[in-house]
């Protein structure tokens, strides 16, 4: 009873980090092979390069990497945060996290989303305050996987047309014999033959938008900019990324015309992963010039000295 008064008394659950660590892996290792069995042997499965790439599976899975990676990067700050122990208050929390985990409804996008809050919830039971970093990732990979989903639900065809009607005008500038209709692109090629394509919102990039949204998001919260140079920098960032969206589907029209439409398809199930990651770097590299020296920490002294940079 003394202990229990304690504990009470102290608010917080005063046990070793050693014997936390192992009760959070236990309990994690618990829940896994309870709800999230199927999710875990069939890991492998959707890791796998057929599935990843012949799919567009890529986005969500990149970004959970570069969570963790960030996470890695953060590890000391992660660890001071889990050694001062555990407040009563965050066992509420952590066990609402877990529910909400459990009681999700099941889909495939949400299963290792779902896995992962689990374990985050009973990582915030056991650690406390040793979850802020760790939920603001888990917040950024969730809008990533969610992102895409909202935009074909709510806005499927205004989405589409972001990238349809620029890309009409574009091709009819430049003298090919393209027409649209709805989402529908109509293109005869040098053959004489009409090919026919769907343009959906997938087509239009929610998926790679949600990725630069992702790494923005992981680079203001290690390297926070002034609000107006980061403000530009965002817009920088989302117009560069339509476009490369507009880019990529012009380039698919163009070697439909001259190509045909076998090769067309060809094309397009590589041109994302080429343009892409080659664009995210290059922005990457401008937010690191901004920014300055990357080995600079984000700490509060040196964004007040940037800040009083950018006043003068």
């Amino acid at each position: 009873m003394s202990n229990s008064r304690n504990i009470l008394a102290s608010g917080r659950l005063n046990l070793s980090l050693s014997v936390r660590l192992a009760l959070w892996a236990l309990s994690s290792v618990i829940l896994s092979v309870i709800f999230f069995r199927e999710f875990w042997l069939g890991l492998p499965a959707m890791l796998s390069p057929a599935r990843v790439l012949g799919e567009n599976q890529a986005s969500p899975w990149g970004v959970l990497t570069l969570c963790f990676i960030f996470l890695w990067l953060k590890r000391k700050q992660v660890r001071e945060g889990m050694q001062t122990g555990t407040g009563l208050i965050f066992i509420p929390i952590g066990l609402a996290i877990t529910a909400a985990a459990l009681i999700m409804p099941v889909s495939p996008d949400y299963l290792a989303f779902q896995a992962l809050l689990a374990t985050l919830g009973v990582f915030t039971v056991f650690f406390g305050r040793g979850i802020k970093i760790p939920f603001i990732l888990m917040a950024i990979y969730g809008f990533t996987i969610s992102f895409p989903l909202l935009v074909q639900r709510f806005t499927e065809d205004a989405y589409a047309q972001t990238v349809i009607i620029p890309l009409n005008g574009f091709l009819t500038i430049l003298g090919y014999p393209f027409s649209t209709d709805g989402q529908w692109l109509r293109l005869t090629n040098i053959k004489g033959e009409v090919i026919t394509v769907l343009v959906s919102v997938a087509c239009a990039g929610p998926s790679t938008m949600g990725v630069f949204l992702a790494i923005f998001a992981l680079m203001t919260l290690d390297m926070p900019l002034p609000s107006k140079k980061a403000a530009w920098l965002f817009l920088l960032g989302v117009a560069g990324t339509w476009l490369q969206n507009l880019v990529r589907v012009a380039i698919l029209m163009v070697v439909a015309y001259y190509l045909g439409e076998k090769t067309m398809w060809t094309v397009h199930s590589w041109t994302i992963y080429l343009l892409f990651p080659l664009w995210y770097l290059f922005f990457i590299y401008i937010y690191f010039r901004q920014f300055g020296a990357p080995k600079y920490a984000a700490t509060p002294q040196v964004m007040q000295a940037k800040e009083l940079e950018s006043d003068e």
